[in-house]
């Protein structure tokens, strides 16, 4: 069995942790170490808060995690980018397995799963590229909310002459920092996942099964699916895909 979750976004005021934490203790009696978890990005929030703050106020969660049998797949998101750099610094010593995207197969099936942000990008944000957007996601991990303006400020600057002036994009760049709801656009970013373009961009397979999360809208199709938001202003809540026998099926924790 595997199971994917996203968009916690712990340390954010409308994270419903609590509901995360009892949704830990029922999964640890169902996921067995031939089992995986794949924690689909965003699930700390660094980009608001303080990274040490953040982990000091969840650290109940990270030992929730910890103890679960199942294999953990730790897949970055843009709010929780820093991780990857941690894990990459620290290597064998670090808790979590850490990777911007994961294939698993389960029955007969493979599965890729990746955060989306670079689905965003690609539909949203030209002429940023992937690795850009990469780097901002880094930086504003690592900076407190006071210093983020200055981050921002020197990227719009720098994108600025490469649009003319109303140009639609820069307004979606500039959204960044928002949330995927106040952000806008997200149908463009769900008719990438949907379609046999993505598989240019992304390096799916043929036959992959695309799961990701990133835009706080859960839905599920034959061939793609999104695990959805743990936050209170989402329109859906507390949702993560399960998938196995290689089926896939979205569902509420509640």
């Amino acid at each position: 069995m595997i199971i994917a979750v996203s968009d916690v976004h712990l340390g954010y005021e409308a994270c419903n942790k609590e509901a995360f934490k009892r949704f830990i203790e029922r999964i640890s009696n169902v996921l067995g170490s031939d089992d995986h978890l794949v924690l689909l990005g965003d699930i700390l929030e660094f980009w608001r808060r303080n990274n040490v703050a953040v982990a000091l106020e969840n650290q109940d969660v990270i030992l929730g995690l910890q103890s679960l049998k199942a294999r953990i797949h730790y897949l970055v998101g843009n709010h929780d980018y820093l991780i990857l750099s941690l894990a990459e610094k620290l290597g064998k010593n670090y808790p979590f397995e850490v990777t911007k995207n994961e294939r698993l197969q389960d029955a007969d099936r493979w599965f890729y799963f990746t955060h989306g942000y670079d689905l965003e990008v690609l539909a949203n944000l030209e002429p940023m590229t992937v690795e850009a957007y990469e780097s901002v996601s880094q930086s504003l991990c690592q900076m407190t909310e006071e210093f983020m303006g200055s981050i921002l400020s020197n990227l719009w600057g720098a994108l600025q002459v490469t649009f003319k002036k109303g140009d639609e994009r820069l307004q979606s760049i500039q959204a960044v920092v928002k949330s995927p709801g106040k952000r806008g656009k997200m149908d463009r970013v769900e008719a990438l996942a949907r379609s046999e373009a993505k598989r240019l961009f992304l390096g799916l397979i043929k036959d992959d099964t695309l799961v990701f999360g990133h835009t706080h809208r859960p839905f599920i199709d034959e061939r793609v699916a999104n695990t959805g938001s743990w936050l209170s202003e989402a329109d859906e809540q507390n949702t993560y895909i399960t998938i196995e026998n290689g089926k896939m099926r979205l569902e509420k924790f509640s």
